[in-house]
């Protein structure tokens, strides 16, 4: 999943080491709150899914 491959990408040297000035810091600061909005996000299939066990 994206977190993971954030994780990844934040341990390898060689690409971090690419990223220029704070862009690395704000690349996977955007991503990860991307991926914490996403996870956040309850949709149509969730609702549909789920509705029915709720008390």
């Amino acid at each position: 999943d994206l977190r993971d491959a954030l994780n990844a990408l934040e341990e390898d040297p060689v690409i971090m080491s690419a990223l220029p000035g704070d862009m690395s810091r704000v690349f996977l600061h955007l991503k990860r709150d991307e991926w914490e909005r996403f996870m956040a996000t309850v949709t149509e299939w969730d609702f549909e899914r789920f509705l029915e066990v709720l008390p």
